[in-house]
């Protein structure tokens, strides 16, 4: 499998691409199908979801972008596995960047008793 991802900070665009990766009723099919297995290949996957090849490359790529997938290379072949560590990194950097803020309480607060 790919190196691990180890996420540090991440921009807002890649905020982005991790949750427009999201945004699809097949990129999420796809992710509940690599769940549940190790790793697949390409034309494993489109056989198993039912999705043609190139239909399902351009939704893969979509998915690597958003750091949810790992691709890995064997001959002329790719396998396709689910990057759990990416989704819970992004998933925990999200409720850092979101999480109160001291001085917005205070404002909060402040707001309030006008």
């Amino acid at each position: 499998m790919g190196p691990s991802l180890v996420l540090t900070n991440p921009s807002l665009r890649e905020f982005r691409a991790h949750y427009q990766a999201l945004a699809s009723i097949t990129r999420l099919r796809i992710l509940q199908y690599l769940a549940g297995i190790p790793e697949i290949t390409v034309l494993e996957l489109a056989d198993a979801i039912g999705v043609s090849q190139p239909r399902l490359s351009w939704h893969l790529r979509m998915l690597r972008r958003g750091q949810l997938v790992r691709s890995r290379r064997v001959g002329r072949t790719i396998h396709y596995s689910l990057n759990r560590e990416g989704l819970l990194a992004f998933h925990r950097e999200l409720a850092t960047l979101i999480a109160p803020r001291p001085r917005v309480r205070a404002l909060q607060h402040e707001w309030s008793e006008v």
